[in-house]
């Protein structure tokens, strides 16, 4: 007998209500104080992660794949992670600049900084997605 390898997405991700209701109160702090750096990272990576989660959950939540076409699913989706926040980031920044009349809220060197990590947080969500993927072909039940 010949086993084959799969992945099976859950139909719900565990955890998405909490991840949801984690960003709105991030939302509600976040647009009451005044810009702050690590904030905006944070509240970045949550709206790009709570976004691909909700999108990733809508289109491919109890769907199986082959291990390699899943693998790479997963890492593309773990690379859209790490650019999106990066994205999300500096969106957020110009918004929050705009918020506020009196003036910018960060400087040259930090919206600098933020699109330099772009490269990095790729990689970075790319293997963070990969490894999701091998998460989940370990504990999909193998057919025979």
């Amino acid at each position: 007998m010949v086993s084959f390898e799969t992945m099976q997405i859950p139909d719900q991700i565990p955890g998405f209500k909490l991840l949801a209701a984690l960003w709105v109160i991030m939302a509600v702090i976040w647009s009451m104080l005044e810009g702050n750096f690590e904030r905006v990272l944070i509240f970045g990576f949550l709206t790009a992660l709570t976004g691909l989660a909700y999108l990733f959950q809508r289109m491919m939540g109890g769907r199986h794949f082959s291990a390699v076409p899943g693998l790479l699913l997963m890492g593309l989706w773990g690379l859209a992670l790490g650019a999106g926040t990066v994205l999300m980031t500096l969106l957020l920044m110009a918004v929050k600049t705009g918020l506020h009349a009196h003036g910018a809220e960060f400087t040259t060197a930090e919206i600098t900084a933020v699109w330099g990590y772009l490269p990095l947080w790729s990689l970075v969500g790319l293997l963070a997605g990969l490894g999701v993927g091998l998460l989940l072909i370990a504990r999909t039940p193998k057919r025979n």
